[in-house]
């Protein structure tokens, strides 16, 4: 058991049900799950694409210490599972593939239809496990979210909104599908805070450090923010951000 008692965050992002590169990435960074003092983040996208949707549902599941904030396919699970059935784009997402992994194998029909009846106590209940995400963390200066916090435009460029918090369900999920470069590109960012965010692969920081290698899938440490996805789909790994909890 770890015995080391300094509060760390052990931040992922993105890992769309890659779990073998997830718990690979937990390990060489020294997460124990049994540890009080270490807590494990996500910033959203766990699940589709990959092939291990069950394995990282089921891990993530059973943590006691965890924060997980709600992506852009957690929405598409969560519309999925709503209206009983999947669209063209989930099965372009992947998600088709996480409700046969998470739900049933049988659960949707050749037309792509949900069989809600048979499943209905999986679906309650991963259902109630979306719904049990946030939209962002605050810890200490790090505010942790999934795309970028909600903003509205001063001029002809977006800012954060100074009531970001009080952002509607509907402006959150907007926030959920903004892509961090183009924010951090024009200075959205907030004072005295450091916004930790996914979504877009860090590989993008290459723009703004003309030092950083180009398919450097590193997490990118910006002025104020942390870009953490590590590209997973195309990398074929999971970046973990180590931070001593304030």
């Amino acid at each position: 058991m770890n015995l080391d008692t300094e509060r760390k965050l052990f931040v992922v992002s993105d890992v769309h049900g890659y779990y073998t590169e997830m718990m690979a990435a937990l390990e060489q960074a020294g997460f124990d799950r049994d540890c009080e003092a270490h807590t494990f983040v996500s910033c959203g996208d766990l699940f589709d694409r990959g092939t291990e949707n069950g394995r990282v549902y089921a891990f993530v599941r059973s943590l006691e210490r965890k924060i997980l904030i709600r992506g852009n396919h957690e929405d598409f699970l969560h519309d999925a599972l709503e209206r009983g059935g999947i669209l063209c784009m989930d099965v372009e997402n992947g998600t088709d593939v996480t409700i046969e992994q998470l739900v049933g194998e049988d659960a949707l029909d050749a037309e792509g239809k949900l069989d809600v009846k048979t499943y209905a106590p999986r679906i309650r209940e991963l259902t109630d496990f979306l719904d049990s995400m946030v939209h962002y963390h605050e810890a200490g200066a790090y505010i942790f979210t999934h795309g970028w916090l909600p903003d509205v435009f001063e001029g002809r460029y977006p800012r954060v909104r100074s009531d970001w918090r009080d952002a509607t369900e509907s402006e959150w999920r907007w926030a959920h599908l903004s892509e961090w470069q183009q924010f951090y590109g024009v200075g959205a960012t907030l004072e005295g805070r450091i916004i930790v965010c996914g979504h877009r692969p860090s590989y993008m920081g290459y723009y703004f450090d003309p030092g950083r290698e180009r398919d450097c899938t590193e997490p990118f440490h910006g002025e104020g923010m942390i870009a953490v996805d590590a590209g997973t789909v195309r990398s074929g790994r999971v970046n973990v951000l180590v931070l001593t909890a304030p």
